[in-house]
């Protein structure tokens, strides 16, 4: 069985290790503070499940304590018990309003602090549980994009740190190309997510006077796609005609690296996508992405959102699934239009028109 953490903080060392005492006999694992201030710098390196402190302390009292903590969002929800010398209605309902979970008044019965440390853990694990189920249930790859990638930037800096001797100079060049990708890929998750809150919150203002030419912006993102993913087993052919997209290059970049990427990705029976691109008539330009791939049932493709991932039982991918939702997304703002046509097992086919510049 697991044994549940506490961290119980009193001045009084007679009391705080009387009680921490009859705690561990209980079976649970105990840590002590004397005051709030030893406390917190507890909690930088270790999380309880439960909180028991002393009101009136030195350096930092209970008030203080509990407020620091009830402002950070990784310990705010741990259940606080305070201990008092009488029960005063007024201090007990400020608390409460504060967010303080239960009171035990001084002097007390080892048998009531159980049962209230028993009642308010349970009640926190219900609680902990149910947020874990709704997250891993609908948004469990967030953990794991930002996780995976920052795992390898570590795990190859270890290496590194051993490699003077155990390893040649090209085992070395790969560790570094390892934290290179990783970091390209964390910040690659942290961007898209920055710019889906943007989106969310209006907060970007879209000029429609930037022009960015489509070809050479093309080129360099397939480049820097192939050059920051091992995508050497896949091909592009492409036809792009240059035209100027009246979009930023900035946006431009990211609508290309993601539909592209995304193509690449799901590329399973034939690495091969082809891209094509031309003027569709004096207002937009029209630019095609055909992959052979996986493709998708139509109920997938209506499913299309922020944190959408397709098939990753089938196919482990890299991403939060926002890619096409935040290229539609983009795309829509500037007055373009994106469509997607997909069939399960034969790839799938999306085009985009972009407005052009009416001078070119």
């Amino acid at each position: 069985m697991k044994k549940n953490n506490i961290l119980l903080v009193d001045d009084d060392p007679n009391i705080r290790e009387t009680i921490a005492e009859l705690l561990r006999y209980e079976n649970y694992e105990v840590k002590v503070a004397s005051n709030g201030q030893n406390a917190l710098d507890l909690l930088e390196y270790w999380i309880p499940d439960l909180i028991i402190c002393d009101i009136m302390m030195p350096v930092m009292d209970g008030h203080v304590f509990h407020k620091t903590i009830s402002e950070n969002q990784s310990l705010s929800p741990i259940p606080f018990i305070f201990l008092t010398a009488k029960k005063e209605n007024n201090l007990m309902r400020k608390c409460l309003l504060e967010g303080v979970d239960d009171f035990l008044s001084k002097p007390f019965k080892i048998k009531e602090l159980i049962k209230t440390i028993d009642v308010k853990i349970e009640r926190f694990e219900k609680i902990k549980n149910a947020n874990n189920n709704l997250y891993i249930g609908k948004k469990n790859h967030f953990a794991h994009e930002i996780n995976t990638p920052l795992s390898g930037i570590l795990g190859s800096i270890e290496l590194l740190m051993d490699a003077t001797e155990n390893y040649k100079k090209n085992e070395i060049a790969t560790f570094y190309d390892s934290i290179r990708v990783s970091g390209e890929r964390l910040n690659r998750t942290m961007q898209n997510l920055i710019l889906y809150q943007n989106l969310k919150n209006n907060t970007i203002e879209f000029d429609h006077q930037s022009k960015t030419e489509i070809a050479t912006t093309f080129v360099n993102t397939t480049s820097k796609i192939f050059e920051i993913y091992d995508k050497k087993n896949n091909t592009i052919n492409f036809k792009i005609d240059e035209a100027t997209i009246k979009i930023s290059q900035r946006h431009l970049k990211f609508i290309l690296f993601e539909l592209i990427d995304n193509a690449l990705k799901f590329s399973k029976k034939d690495p091969t996508i082809i891209v094509s691109g031309q003027k569709y008539n004096e207002e937009y330009y029209e630019l095609v992405i055909k992959d052979f791939g996986i493709g998708f049932s139509s109920a997938e493709l209506n499913k299309i959102g922020a944190a959408q991932q397709f098939k990753r039982e089938e196919r482990e991918q890299q991403g939060l699934g926002m890619g096409l939702y935040l290229s539609k997304t983009i795309i829509k703002k500037i007055n373009g239009v994106f469509s997607i046509v997909s069939k399960e097992n034969e790839g799938t086919t999306i085009k985009i028109f972009l407005p052009l510049d009416s001078n070119c």
